[in-house]
């Protein structure tokens, strides 16, 4: 039996309401205040994941570069190379007033549009469970579409987002072990 190393080194998976990756929590819940540490080294892992998945595909992305830097990743706008978005937080109260951190997550959920558009190029039978647009996430069997942005958002609504975009991601990280097996 092979071992699938893009599998073995990222679990993608769920916990009650948080979709998790390498066990690490992404998103908040009012009840389950997740330490933003956490949070952090879950899209360190998510940005390292679909990197490797995108060179693994030799797919360039347009307008953005994920850069993998453990707990302080981020994303590169390549219009604008002074422009770094950063896909980590400490919270507070500065935090609330700092849309960078949405910014990166809208970009992230591009380059996963990206990814996915791509793999249909070659195989149109792919589809992903959640559709995507312009940082929102749908959830097709109930219509309902949530944000990927934490700003004018619930913690319960950002959450539900995360691990739908999460799903989406281990979608892909299948595909690309399926056509790439070797």
């Amino acid at each position: 039996m092979k071992t699938n190393v893009f599998n073995a080194t990222f679990h993608i998976w769920h916990s009650g309401h948080f979709g998790t990756i390498s066990n690490f929590r992404l998103g908040r819940l009012p009840n389950v205040p997740t330490e933003w540490m956490e949070i952090n080294a879950a899209w360190g892992q998510t940005v390292l994941l679909l990197h490797s998945l995108a060179r693994k595909m030799n797919l360039t992305f347009q307008r953005y570069r994920l850069v993998p830097y453990g707990n302080y990743s981020y994303i590169e706008c390549l219009e604008d190379k002074s422009k770094e978005l950063p896909l980590y937080a400490s919270g507070g109260f500065k935090f609330f007033w700092n849309t960078k951190f949405d910014s990166a997550m809208v970009a992230f959920l591009d380059c996963l549009q990206q990814f996915k558009e791509e793999v249909e190029k070659g195989d149109t039978g792919f589809c992903l469970p959640y559709r995507m647009d312009k940082g929102r996430i749908e959830d097709s069997s109930t219509r309902s579409a949530y944000s990927i942005k934490i700003q004018l958002n619930s913690e319960e609504q950002w959450t539900k987002a995360l691990k739908f975009m999460l799903t989406n991601l281990k979608w892909g990280l299948v595909w690309v072990s399926s056509q790439f097996a070797s």
